[in-house]
């Protein structure tokens, strides 16, 4: 029974894990989407790509690098040092734009049981152009060294979806259709302008009440009020106003 289960518990979650999961990080304020892994195995050799973007804020940008994650578990390097590419019926992308990094464990038991796992990791910059190219190829090939990974057309359709805003916002949940599709946030950059703006305002609100407001000549908050509606000192603004304009009739 306990099989049973199991079995079909692992089919549920199976089941649910989206082609392409967004998730906002507010501390950083970017929306990171990356790709379900595709696992691909070549000669007793593992691999797993993924494929992430991100973008500043809560919207889904373009024209964005996108970065491919290849991973590889053994007792042994097999990523390292080796030429990558990949290849399609347009042509050979190049993937020697990366970074390399590995951590090495000895506590934990490699596939074969022996002690000792290494796990390495690439991290590529890919073009959008390119990456697009690639997730809508007839073929695709990966090439790592002399190992040749084929990538089907079924494996790269999230790459597909997360180049796609309306394919990309029907996986989404209600509350992310409505937050990247009906009402997408301003970009960090336009959010750190107005931030900007707003707090000049506040300083030269600050600076001019401080220059009036011992000020016995009504028009000075006239135009206080004018150029500052907003600003906290406009209700003691309004109220010397008034008591100036009582006194001068």
């Amino acid at each position: 029974m306990r099989i049973y289960l199991l079995i079909l518990i692992t089919l549920v979650l199976g089941a649910c894990t989206k082609p392409v999961e967004t998730v906002y990080y507010k501390n950083k304020d970017l929306t990171r989407f990356t790709t379900k892994p595709i696992k691909m195995e070549k000669k007793s050799k593992e691999i797993e790509l993924t494929a992430r973007k991100e973008c500043a804020g809560k919207i889904i940008c373009t024209d964005k690098e996108i970065k491919l994650i290849i991973k590889h578990e053994g007792r042994f390097t097999f990523l390292k040092g080796k030429d990558l590419h990949l290849e399609t019926e347009h042509g050979q992308i190049n993937l020697n734009e990366r970074d390399y990094s590995f951590t090495f464990d000895s506590m934990r038991k490699a596939k074969d049981g022996k002690s000792g796992l290494l796990k390495e990791q690439f991290l590529i910059w890919v073009s959008e152009s390119d990456f697009i190219k690639a997730a809508h190829a007839g073929q695709a090939t990966m090439n790592i060294g002399d190992y040749d990974f084929e990538l089907s057309s079924e494996e790269r359709v999230p790459w597909q979806i997360m180049m796609d805003k309306e394919r990309l916002l029907e996986i989404m949940d209600e509350e992310q259709q409505r937050e990247y599709g009906l009402f997408p946030h301003e970009n960090k950059e336009h959010k750190e302008l107005g931030l900007r703006k707003k707090r000049m305002t506040s300083e030269a609100a600050e600076a001019t009440w401080r220059m009036i407001e011992e000020s016995s000549n009504p028009e000075d908050f006239r135009y206080f009020l004018e150029q500052f509606p907003e600003s906290p000192y406009a209700v003691p603004a309004r109220m010397k106003l008034k008591q100036l304009e009582r006194e001068n009739q």
